[in-house]
Order: structure tokens, then sequence, then C-alpha cells
């Protein structure tokens, strides 16, 4: 009895999303292959760039001289917020803030213009080594966040454009 409930219940579902116009994102190959023409170009020489470099190629592929160039700018900035009886923080808060451009690699104009921004909570351990350990993965967490938030606005963007 359950199992047929569901499967009924499945089977309205999927004729309710076909009814009300659901398009999925990445639904046209050539809007799939145009999401893989996206060259990344991180400026920046910082830890956290190149974790948001990696994260990036990770969502969009390596490709040579695709259509699209993907510029980023990144700024950090930590600070604390749960402050112990010592006066001394014990978890601290990184934002990072991304301003990116999708350019048009054949016309040098920039498409999309926008700005991620992030947060990692983490915590402030008494020995040196596991702060710096605590702050790195705080990077990671953030530079995956904000690779996650692009590569949606970058992807909505080429469908709706239809390039």
């Amino acid at each position: 009895m359950k199992r047929t409930a569901l499967i009924s219940l499945l089977g309205a579902a999927s004729l309710a999303l076909s009814a009300c116009a659901f398009q999925p994102l990445y639904g046209d190959a050539g809007q799939v292959s145009a999401i893989r023409s996206v060259t990344i170009a991180v400026d920046g020489q910082e830890r956290v760039d190149q974790m948001l470099a990696e994260a990036l190629n990770d969502r969009f592929g390596t490709p040579a001289g695709g259509r699209f160039r993907l510029v980023t700018e990144t700024d950090t900035n930590t600070s604390g917020l749960g402050v112990g009886a010592d006066d001394i923080a014990s978890r601290a808060v990184l934002r990072l803030s991304v301003d990116f451009s999708l350019v048009d690699t054949r016309s040098g104009t920039p498409e999309l213009t926008e700005t991620v921004n992030t947060e990692a909570t983490f915590d402030i351990p008494a020995e040196p080594f596991a702060a710096i350990s605590a702050r790195r993965d705080a990077e990671e967490r953030a530079a995956r966040d904000a690779a996650d938030r692009i590569a949606v606005r970058v992807a909505r963007h080429i469908h709706r454009t239809g390039r």
C-alpha cells in the first residue's frame, strides 16, 4: 500500500513539474559546452586565491582558449567572535569577498560583473600550529563556497543569454 502511494505521488510530482514549464539549468548541450569553455584567471598570490582557483577549475574544468574568461579578485578579513573571560578571542570569522567578471574573449567586454561574499568560522586554539590549521581550513571552506556561488551565477547567466 505504501509503495503504491509513493509511486503515485512521484508520478503526480513529475506531471506537475512538466506542467509548470520547469526547465533544468544544464538542459541544453550547447549551454553545457559554453559553461565548460570558461577559462579561470585568478589574480593574487595569497593562499586563498590559489584555493579559489582550484575550486573554480573543479567546477568549470580547465579549457585552453575558452570563449569566456573568468577574472576574480579576492579580499579577506578576519575578526574575533567569541571573547573569553581572559579577553582573548576563542573563535573567529573569516569573511571572503570575491569580485568577479565574466569576460567574452572575442570582444574583450565583460558580460557579467558581480561580487560574492561568504563567511567561515573557526576556533582559535591555544596551540599555534592548531590555530594555523584551523584558519587554513576556514579559508578552504570559504573558497569552496565562493566557487559554488560563482559557478551558479555564471551558469545562470549563460543559460539566460542562450550562449
